[in-house]
């Protein structure tokens, strides 16, 4: 028996809950852990079949993004000890360290090329 203007699959759906602005959407399927449907590029909701990420998934995704910024970090440590600043001055953020990278190489080029 059906309710007045719901169709029998619709009675059969996971519930959805949102997740905090993440634009990832969880589903609680029967027993099991809850699985994560991605929106794909740029929250393009039109494609008819989603890719289905499991915890597992997104975990290992977690750890590989965790890993891919302790590299990057640990680079621009390595670049702000190779350009030369003064040791009273305030630790540089990322653009600085660039910014002053770039001046730093322009400057040495132009002391070899006069010399």
């Amino acid at each position: 028996m059906l309710i007045k203007g719901l169709q029998e699959d619709t009675l059969n759906e996971p519930s959805w809950s949102r997740e905090a602005e993440d634009g990832v959407r969880t589903a609680q399927v029967g027993m099991g852990s809850p699985r994560y449907y991605s929106r794909g590029a740029r929250g393009n909701t039109k494609a008819k079949r989603r890719r289905i990420i499991t915890v597992v998934q997104r975990q290992a995704a977690n750890v590989r993004e965790r890993k891919r910024m302790f590299s990057l970090n640990e680079a621009f440590d390595e670049l702000r000890r190779k350009v030369p600043t003064f040791a009273y001055e305030k630790r540089l953020s990322r653009i600085e360290t660039l910014r002053l990278a770039i001046v730093y190489i322009s400057f040495m080029m132009d002391l070899l090329e006069n010399t």
